[in-house]
């Protein structure tokens, strides 16, 4: 009777392990993430390690998470550059644009469809980190095949858009969310990116 109940397995102790993980891999995420350029590793690591071990059931996800890290460092890392220098543009024109909305008529249009090409920028560089989890390329084959993926499956990549911008608001408006939206938007992202890896990932071989 006790070893049902102290069962890791059972129907009380595993949704609080898998909650436990979810705490513990959106912090090593912070903890990784914290010199910027290390953003695009560490958040490849995390979208494998949601999709192998919280949703798949593989064991070890915080030794598969530092591997994964390493593995993707170096690809990672440069990537970071592309998606750092992108976000300060969006960020950039966004203020600039959004002035001129407040000050013309015309602007607000300007603005309208500013925002939804930012959400879909934003929805493209969605891939970019779950794509070097799952495959080998070089920095330019990596943006190259993100943006085809995106531009094929636009309603999926808008979702990530607002997934991710939602994601980003929630963090930097409040601080307890940085507990655990980190792993839950990686989780979240891998239904919406996982159904379109498939076809690839059995046409390479897993």
């Amino acid at each position: 009777m006790a070893g049902r109940i102290f069962d890791p397995d059972n129907i009380v102790f595993h949704p609080l392990g898998k909650l436990a993980d979810v705490l513990m891999l959106s912090l090593m995420w912070l903890a990784t993430s914290l010199p910027l350029f290390t953003l695009g590793p560490a958040t490849a690591a995390l979208y494998d390690v949601s999709v192998k071990c919280l949703r798949q059931e593989e064991t070890s996800p915080y030794s598969r998470y530092l591997s994964s890290f390493r593995l993707n460092f170096k690809v990672g890392a440069l990537a970071t550059l592309t998606v750092l220098a992108e976000g300060a543009l969006l960020w950039f024109l966004r203020g600039r644009l959004l002035a001129f909305a407040l000050a013309e008529p015309a602007g607000v249009a300007v603005y309208g469809a500013f925002c939804v090409a930012a959400v879909f920028l934003v929805g493209s560089m969605s891939y970019y980190f779950p794509v070097l989890s799952r495959f080998t390329f070089g920095v330019g084959g990596l943006i190259s095949v993100s943006l085809r993926l995106a531009a094929a499956h636009l309603p999926t990549t808008m979702l990530l858009g607002v997934l991710s911008l939602g994601a980003i608001l929630l963090c930097v408006n409040f601080v307890f969310p940085v507990l655990v939206v980190p792993a839950v938007g990686a989780l979240l992202s891998s239904f919406l990116l996982e159904r379109i890896f498939r076809p690839l990932m059995e046409g390479q071989g897993e």
